[in-house]
Order: C-alpha cells, then sequence, then structure tokens
C-alpha cells in the first residue's frame, strides 16, 4: 500500500490551517494599506505652568472685612442718623460680607462684640441686611434702623 499525503487527515488538517492564517494576514495587510482620511485634532492650548493651577476667586478684603473688628486701638464706631431720632444701644463694629453667610460685628452697650448673622437678635434688635460697612436692623414696631461704620477709624 503506497502511502497518498493527502488522504491523512493530519496533513488535511494543516492545509486548513494554513489556508486560514494566510487568509487572515491578507486580510491584515490589506486594512493596513487602505488610505483613509484623518481629520487632525485642533491643537491643545498651551499654558504656563504657574498659572495651571486652579486659583480660588479673587475676593477683595474690603468686601470680607469692613475694618478691623478686633483691633486693640477700636473703640466702636459711630452711628448714622437713625430714621426715627432714637439712640439706639448697639453699635457697629464690624461687617463681614462676601461669604455665604454675611455677619456684622456689633457691640450692645459696652458689652463684648457678639458676631450676629441675618436673623439674629441683639438688645430688641433683628438683624435684616448686611452691606460692606453698613447694617440694617428692625425692631418690634417694624421700624427699620440703619448702622454705619464711621470712616475715619477705617
Amino acid at each position: 500500500m503506497t502511502w497518498t499525503p493527502w488522504l491523512d487527515l493530519r496533513v488535511r488538517a494543516a492545509a486548513v490551517f494554513a489556508l486560514a492564517s494566510v487568509t487572515v494576514a491578507v486580510g491584515t495587510i490589506m486594512t493596513a494599506m487602505r488610505d483613509t482620511a484623518v481629520v487632525p485634532a485642533a491643537p491643545l492650548p498651551t499654558m504656563p505652568l504657574a498659572t495651571a493651577t486652579a486659583a480660588a476667586p479673587a475676593v477683595p478684603v474690603e468686601q470680607l472685612v469692613a475694618l478691623a473688628p478686633f483691633s486693640e486701638s477700636r473703640t466702636g464706631a459711630s452711628e448714622a442718623p437713625q430714621q426715627d431720632a432714637v439712640s439706639l444701644p448697639i453699635t457697629l463694629v464690624g461687617t463681614v460680607v462676601g461669604t455665604g453667610r454675611p455677619a456684622a460685628i456689633c457691640r450692645l452697650g459696652a458689652g463684648r462684640a457678639r458676631i450676629l448673622h441675618l436673623g439674629d437678635t441683639l438688645g430688641g434688635l433683628r438683624l435684616l441686611q448686611v452691606t460692606p460697612g453698613r447694617a440694617v436692623f428692625i425692631d418690634a414696631a417694624a421700624v427699620r434702623h440703619e448702622l454705619r461704620l464711621s470712616s475715619s477709624r477705617n
């Protein structure tokens, strides 16, 4: 009996795998040789290293603290004339704005200065509004009282 290579199962399997390998190789070469248009990406902006870090938003110091309320030489600020010409027992020492919770630093009579947020009461007056150098209070009779910081003590 003579040996015929094509009748051997191992030879047939090797031939099938060889044909599959050649097919994959030709397909890969054809894909690599294909000319497709590539749209270039927009150039990235260049940024100096010094400004590459995120900086906190700049808030002027004048908006954060209208006066130095904790200064040793500070004796208090004068009040603005009131609407009803009544002297208030509260002295405005300073204001803090530009934050999520504006505050007024106030002193009742000769007592210690306290930090008041909107809605807080002191001496029967409720804090209604705070702006740089100014605080507005309201009393039980719904009369508004405005206190201002003295510019001569800045």
